[in-house]
């Protein structure tokens, strides 16, 4: 048994659908404002619950459930000038209170869902209070790590279909293959990033899981992406070409934020020694996106 966090997000409801697919019983952790639309085709399935953590108690999963995983997916990025106390909530509080009852109720392994921005040395300004509350979280996850299995996934640029708009990736698209806008405004696009396709970070997950429920250790971090990075302007120039669009993609047009990081990559070396590589390229998952939106790419 399986408890999720963040499942009707982008990145967890992906997951949700991956594990239910491969007979996992998953219990979904959701609040009284969750948008239930990325997972409404899987509310009925046999293997799926869900608890309103604002009308019932956490204790009350673990007290009626066998939980073997807790998968902490839920974020709080705190775009849109939003408050500092939701931003913990989200991030550092109710990790720690499922991580408490977790080793109460002798749950095998807690998996945390960490960002490239965050690795050791790097600053990133412009979602700094999610950056700190998930640095904070980082320490504790340490602290606990000698009475429960720890794993904090360090996710590369995730990217896949019906992402939120306020997304880097979502937005080009959107720009550029659905709506073709004439005029696309952006940086100068040398920084480079490890674009990793939603499918295979799920994958990725899986095989944590696995490893997580079957090996005795403390803290483990791994780093997940495809290994390569590529710059953020030849990115931009595939979706336009693919998607044959006459959107004018204006470099240079927005500046660099001050701490910009320009290059980022993930070392795949300890994901690959449980079995697990990237699959999907950037062209195969962006016609794959661009297929499920229907952007007519046959000219």
């Amino acid at each position: 048994m399986i408890v999720l966090t963040g499942a009707t997000g982008f990145l967890g409801s992906h997951l949700l659908g991956k594990l239910l697919s491969q007979g996992y019983k998953v219990i979904a952790v959701v609040r009284v404002n969750s948008n239930f639309s990325r997972i409404n085709k899987w509310l009925n399935h046999p293997n799926f619950r869900f608890y309103n953590c604002e009308e019932i108690s956490l204790r009350s999963i673990f007290e009626q459930n066998k939980v073997d995983v807790i998968v902490h997916t839920a974020t709080e990025y705190g775009r849109g000038n939003g408050s500092i106390s939701k931003i913990l909530d989200a991030n550092l509080i109710l990790p720690i209170r499922l991580l408490e009852l977790g080793i109460e109720y002798g749950v095998q392994c807690f998996i945390n869902t960490d960002s490239y921005f965050n690795k050791a040395g790097s600053t990133y300004s412009n979602l700094l209070n999610y950056s700190l509350s998930k640095k904070s979280l980082l320490v504790w996850l340490k602290q606990f790590s000698t009475q429960i299995n720890i794993i904090n996934v360090t996710l590369e640029h995730m990217y896949g279909p019906y992402d939120s708009r306020s997304k880097f990736v979502e937005s080009l698209v959107q720009a550029i293959a659905v709506e073709r806008i004439s005029q696309v405004n952006l940086t100068h696009g040398h920084q480079k990033r490890d674009f990793i396709y939603v499918d295979d970070v799920t994958d990725a997950f899986v095989t944590l899981i696995k490893y997580g429920s079957n090996h005795s250790f403390t803290f483990k971090n791994f780093e997940v992406g495809t290994g390569n990075s590529l710059q953020v302007r030849d990115f931009s120039q595939s979706v336009k070409d693919l998607s044959h669009s006459s959107s004018a993609l204006c470099f240079g047009a927005i500046e660099y934020r001050s701490d910009e990081i320009m290059d980022s990559k993930a070392d795949v070396s300890a994901m690959n020694d449980l079995g697990w590589t990237a699959k999907v390229n950037i062209e195969e998952g962006l016609l794959k996106i661009f297929t499920l939106y229907m952007v007519d790419i046959d000219y």
